[in-house]
């Protein structure tokens, strides 16, 4: 078919002007959404954490708060139990209140250290009367009542004090030297420091020269460990005195649990030391009771052949037969040496008992040998 004359052929409809569908767009709302999302929650992450922070700094806040008014009703309460003790004339007790105190040095411990340390004073075994003010001090100022807690409110004559310390040094009654030197660092260890403490080193290591020379060896470590603080005792007798104690002591804590190590400690003593006199030979009589329990602890093992050389060696320690009965120990050497043979053993080992003798045979002690004496 032909068009009509004049008339343009009609043209397919055009699609210019529309526009085509963005399939991307939906994926871009997607994403910021997820964004948003994703902030929300980090923000909320920190303010959780936050919270979690200032709850936690509140709670060690409280807990410091706690720790801070415990202490403070600890020591409160030390105040108040000291006063009772000094109320009462407890004069140890108030003194192991005052060392506690003086770590945490509350304002109670001014207020009761002047009458504590006036109560000590006043307990004192001294014929001297406690001192007092002169009559022309007294006349040259007027009295004031002191406030509580004033350090003033005691005099003493601090010259007077160490007089008496050092008189007492030259009698050779060392602990009142000491109680007294302790006192007058107690009322102000300022005074003549020097002097004082040359004289509080000497004291204690004299009264720990006799503690240790009178038996107490304990007691004797102890007042070494208190001169130590003031001096030097390397290359005393002191310090020997000490050594040979502590070796003693471990010795003898050790003769039923661990006899093996106390022979060894005794041994040591008696033979590598020389020291057979110390204690006016009781340390021969420990030694031989170590041998003879460590003998039997080889027994029980079944080790009758060492068993029997630590019985040997304790009858070999017996002085004489006169001062000592023998004749368990003779038996338990016996015994063991019976076993060691492979011989059939006569009796069980058990059934040889401690001698009930030996104790009120064994020598008097009137004295106690310093080491390195021979008596």
């Amino acid at each position: 078919m032909t068009h009509r004359q004049g008339i343009p052929p009609r043209q397919p409809p055009s699609r210019v002007g529309y526009a085509k569908p963005n399939r991307g767009g939906r994926w871009n709302g997607c994403l910021v959404w997820g964004a948003v999302g994703i902030a929300g929650i980090f923000l909320a992450g920190m303010l959780v954490a936050g919270s979690v922070f200032a709850g936690w700094n509140a709670g060690i806040a409280l807990a410091r708060d706690n720790a801070t008014a415990t202490v403070a009703a600890d020591l409160q309460r030390q105040c108040d139990r000291m006063r009772t003790d000094m109320a009462a004339g407890n004069i140890q007790l108030v003194q192991r209140r005052i060392e506690f105190l003086q770590t945490h040095t509350p304002a109670c411990l001014i207020e009761l250290v002047p009458t504590a340390t006036a109560l000590y004073l006043a307990s004192l075994p001294s014929a001297t009367p406690p001192p007092t003010r002169t009559a022309a001090a007294s006349a040259a100022r007027p009295e004031a009542t002191p406030a509580a807690g004033d350090s003033r409110a005691y005099d003493y004559d601090m010259d007077a004090l160490l007089a008496e310390a050092e008189a007492d040094m030259r009698s050779q009654d060392y602990q009142a030297a000491i109680d007294t030197l302790d006192a007058i660092i107690a009322i102000d260890e300022d005074f003549q420091r020097t002097r004082v403490g040359a004289l509080y080193f000497e004291t204690l290591t004299a009264q720990a020269l006799l503690l240790f020379r009178s038996g107490k060896l304990a007691e004797g470590i102890v007042m070494t460990a208190r001169a130590e603080a003031y001096g030097d005792i390397q290359g005393l007798d002191l310090n020997y005195e000490r050594t040979i104690a502590e070796l003693y002591l471990d010795a003898q804590r050790l003769k039923i649990t661990d006899p093996a190590e106390s022979v060894r400690l005794f041994s040591h003593i008696v033979y590598e030391q020389g020291l057979s006199s110390y204690l006016n030979g009781l340390v021969i009589t420990d030694l031989q009771e170590a041998h003879r329990n460590y003998g039997a602890a080889l027994s029980q093992r079944g080790d009758y052949c060492q068993a029997q050389a630590q019985y040997t060696a304790a009858l070999d320690l017996f002085a004489s037969p006169s001062r000592i009965h023998r004749a368990n120990a003779t038996a338990q050497r016996n015994q063991a040496a019976q076993a060691c043979s492979g011989a059939p053993a006569t009796q069980p080992l058990a059934a040889v008992s401690p001698d009930a003798g030996e104790s009120a045979a064994a020598p008097m002690r009137p004295t106690i040998v310093p080491v390195g004496q021979t008596g």
